[in-house]
């Protein structure tokens, strides 16, 4: 296998020198241009297609779009790097990520003014294009009102009522709107965001505030400005009570302690907390001039009738005067009758009281001093104190004098000592350390010195015993040269040839 492919080689380059140099120049510009066409026809077929989502986006709506993208692993890219309004997909998921982005309520600014326009032709009717305004105008106001603080999200729906054109119509119908609204939190709104929003909403379709009505879809409720803002949640209300507390306790301490010292007073404080909103409308009526009983006349109708003589007679269906009370007719009888209504006008005030709530309602403060006994007289004086200083309704004051346990004090005394203790060991026996360290260190040196002294006795009793044992060989090899110098000198050619 290896020659065929060694053969092969050696052809083609047999070849590649037979062809002319301009021939070779030719082949390989055509065959460069070749892969080339092959390269990018290949990423030009199978790259994907993209295709616009969505265009024209705010630049929430861009972040909350490309964010949930990213966190299903799709691609996207804009056309250019100066336009961020419009998103790119890969063309066949096109379908199926607006449907994954509408199950989370993906975009949120979507229908609007520019695309009622847009979407405007000639063989639209009066009526398609009143219902795709009115869907434009729902959507930008639910936009912008998704803006608004402790809003997540937002749906307006607007009832336009139109007039049937007579100017003696009876009943005028007036535009009303629906805001239903997600809250960001379990807080709720307030009462000055309610009333914008309806302000909004109102002013947005030329009607009354009375006519718009804000729902919260997660409580199920209408809310109301007015009432929405004395809303309190649990939470709130046990933080604004316990914050009190805690404030009334540090200054009742810190202004004890002046008197007492540090330490030797404890202050606990109970603080009942109103939290019922409360609304009253009174009507006083009072003279316009001050000092005076009636008001100012208004209208007066005043009625007189005079009538001398003439006959004296019953009146019809009565009975008549007995004949003790009976007149004398003698031509002087005489009838006057004055009659006045007057209407005096009168000053009208309304007022209007609302209570807010957190009101106080009482304060009870109890009081530990560290002291074996104070008398009924200081204990008196003390309660004064704190009523002075609280600047509060407070109900109830208790005075305690007592000497304080601390099991705290004595257990961090004890610490105390025995992290001494404990320092003091240490210290003991990082010197006994040391000084040990330092004894093994001084017994292995003076060792290792007598293992030195050791070796060169050895190193020098080695070579005396070596010398005496070339002594001993030298005596031999004289001995043999002197017993057979025949042998000895044949055996030293040998060695030289050698």
């Amino acid at each position: 296998m290896g020659d065929a492919i060694q053969q092969t080689r050696n052809q083609l380059n047999d070849w590649w020198q037979s062809i002319e140099e301009g021939k070779r120049k030719k082949i390989i510009i055509i065959s460069v241009i070749a892969i080339i066409s092959i390269i990018m026809l290949t990423i030009i077929f199978t790259r994907p297609k993209y295709e616009v989502l969505y265009e024209d986006l705010s630049l929430k709506d861009m972040a909350q779009i490309t964010k949930k993208l990213d966190e299903l692993n799709i691609k996207w890219k804009t056309p250019s790097k100066d336009n961020t309004t419009t998103i790119l997909v890969p063309a066949e998921m096109k379908n199926k990520i607006k449907i994954e982005l509408a199950s989370y309520g993906l975009p949120k600014e979507m229908y609007g003014f520019t695309d009622a326009f847009n979407d405007s032709s000639w063989t639209m009717t009066d009526y398609d294009k009143k219902e795709r305004y009115k869907y434009a105008k729902e959507n930008e106001l639910a936009a912008t009102i998704s803006d608004f603080e402790g809003v997540e999200s937002a749906k307006v729906y607007i009832d336009v009522k139109e007039g049937t054109g007579f100017v003696l119509e009876d009943n005028k119908m007036e535009t009303k709107a629906a805001v239903s609204i997600i809250k960001s939190d379990n807080r709720p709104l307030k009462g000055e965001t309610v009333t914008a929003i309806k302000n909004l909403v109102a002013n947005s379709i030329n009607t009354s505030p009375d006519n718009v009505k804000v729902i919260d879809t997660t409580a199920g409720k209408t809310l109301d400005g007015e009432t929405e803002e004395t809303e309190f949640l649990m939470t709130d209300q046990f933080n604004i009570k316990n914050n009190l507390e805690l404030r009334i306790n540090r200054n009742i301490k810190e202004f004890l302690e002046n008197i007492f010292g540090p330490g030797n007073v404890d202050v606990r404080s109970s603080v009942k907390i109103n939290f019922d909103s409360e609304k009253s409308t009174i009507v006083e009526f009072s003279p316009p001039i001050e000092g005076s009983e009636e008001g100012l006349i208004r209208s007066m109708e005043e009625i007189e009738e005079h009538m001398v003589g003439g006959a004296s007679g019953g009146e019809p269906g009565t009975e008549t005067n007995p004949e003790d009370y009976a007149m004398t007719e003698d031509g002087s009888e005489r009838y006057d009758m004055i009659k006045r209504v007057i209407n005096n006008e009168l000053n009208e005030i309304n007022k209007e009281i609302r209570k807010a709530p957190g009101q106080v309602e009482d304060i009870t403060v109890a009081v530990l001093i560290n002291k074996d006994d104070l008398s009924i007289e200081d204990e008196e004086k003390i309660a004064d104190l704190i009523y002075a200083a609280t600047g509060l309704d407070t109900k109830k004051v208790e005075v305690i004098a007592q000497a304080f346990d601390r099991p705290d004090e004595v257990a961090t005394e004890e610490k105390r000592n025995l992290l001494w203790l404990v320092l003091l060991l240490g210290i003991i026996a990082i010197g006994t350390t040391t000084y040990i360290i330092y004894r093994r260190k001084k017994e292995s040196e003076e060792l290792e010195l007598e293992i030195d002294d050791i070796t060169k006795i050895e190193t020098e009793v080695e070579d005396l015993e070596f010398i005496t044992e070339e002594s001993k060989m030298k005596a031999q090899i004289e001995k043999l040269i002197d017993k057979n110098p025949e042998q000895v000198a044949q055996l030293l050619r040998t060695w030289l040839n050698e």
